[in-house]
């Protein structure tokens, strides 16, 4: 099978390292991948060919079994160039909850606008995947229900071909001078309102003897410094800003907290469960999905008194970390990816007659 992905640039992001995942695992299992994209990047190593190309002038769609595009440049150069009759099926990836994530990260009125003109370009693709059977049915109200399936996210960190994996002797320092003798909670994340960060802040003047490192960096940085310094828990809070590869730190946090108003998939749940982490998600329906069994602690949005007794039943729970592995193993290995992501692929190539 020859497949094309289309990215908007090789950066390291959530939605970029799922395609990096895809050609690792389609690859390895013999399917010949290209990667197109329309900005250059050096974060992210494909290990198939990458070609840049130039929004306004089309690829040659019959060139491909499947184009495959991620997130909003990719879904509208798709719309626009896909010929009326083609050998490629289109199909395109939804890593977020549109209406929901873009009224977060802008406005209502960008939302509504931008999101669905965004759904208006669905149309023309043969399958709309999404990253949960939650999500899946957020899109039933905009679009067919025979064009949507759901397939699970996965992470393989042994087969991220990306320099700097190691945590430097400068860095382990830092994080153990600032640790102590305390419990270090971790959170690795873009700081936007959406990630709920906030709450984990507000919470620590009742938590004495934790801290909390917070890797990643965004326009919610700001408010979340002032924040802790009005609650006068600054000592206690480290902003270390972005950092390449963040699951480096997983070793050095006795929790990982989740704290996500909305949130598409968290593929940062997924590396915490190969680091067989303690894990404290809100409570949202994506994450009970997720882990549908005792794989985390919950807590429920905006309420303190649950997150602090999240961390109460997470200290208390030796296992909690193997659990999430098994979950891990069980519906997130790439063996499991690969596998869904390629009976959508053969799904749709046979509705059109071809084997």
């Amino acid at each position: 099978m020859k497949i094309a992905y289309i990215i908007p640039k090789p950066a390291f992001k959530g939605p970029i390292m799922v395609v990096h995942d895809l050609v690792v695992q389609m690859q390895a299992h013999g399917h010949q991948c290209v990667v197109y994209a329309f900005e250059f990047g050096s974060e992210v190593s494909f290990p198939c060919p990458v070609e840049y190309i130039s929004f306004y002038k089309s690829i040659d769609f019959d060139a491909y079994d499947i184009v495959h595009t991620h997130c909003f440049r990719p879904d509208l150069y798709g719309f626009l160039h896909k010929p009326k009759k083609c050998r490629a099926k289109l199909i395109t990836t939804m890593h977020n909850y549109i209406l929901r994530d873009l009224a977060y990260e802008y406005n209502s009125l960008i939302a509504c606008t931008m999101g669905r003109f965004w759904i208006g370009c669905l149309s023309r693709f043969d399958r709309v995947v999404t990253l949960s059977h939650d999500a899946q049915t957020y899109y039933h109200a905009y679009l067919p229900d025979s064009n949507l399936c759901y397939v699970y996210n996965t992470r393989d960190l042994r087969d991220l071909n990306l320099s700097g994996e190691d945590v430097s002797a400068e860095e382990r320092d830092l994080i153990l001078d600032f640790k102590g003798s305390d419990k270090l909670i971790g959170v690795n994340a873009v700081l936007t309102d959406r990630k709920g960060i906030d709450q984990l802040i507000s919470v620590l003047p009742r938590m004495a003897g934790y801290k909390l490192l917070i890797v990643g960096d965004g326009k919610s940085r700001s408010s979340l410094e002032k924040l802790s310094i009005d609650l006068q828990v600054q000592e206690r809070v480290m902003f270390w800003g972005y950092r390449k590869n963040a699951y480096r730190f997983l070793p050095y946090y006795d929790f990982f907290a989740m704290t996500s108003r909305s949130e598409g998939f968290g593929l940062t749940i997924l590396e915490a469960a190969l680091y067989r982490k303690k894990l404290i998600c809100s409570d949202i329906p994506i994450f009970r999905e997720l882990l549908p069994g005792n794989e985390a602690c919950f807590f429920s949005l905006e309420n303190l008194d649950a997150l602090l007794n999240a961390f109460k039943q997470a200290e208390k729970d030796s296992l909690m970390g193997d659990r999430l592995f098994e979950r891990y193993q069980h519906a997130f290995s790439p063996i499991c990816f690969y596998n869904n992501y390629l009976a959508v692929y053969q799904m749709i190539i046979k509705e059109d007659g071809r084997s």
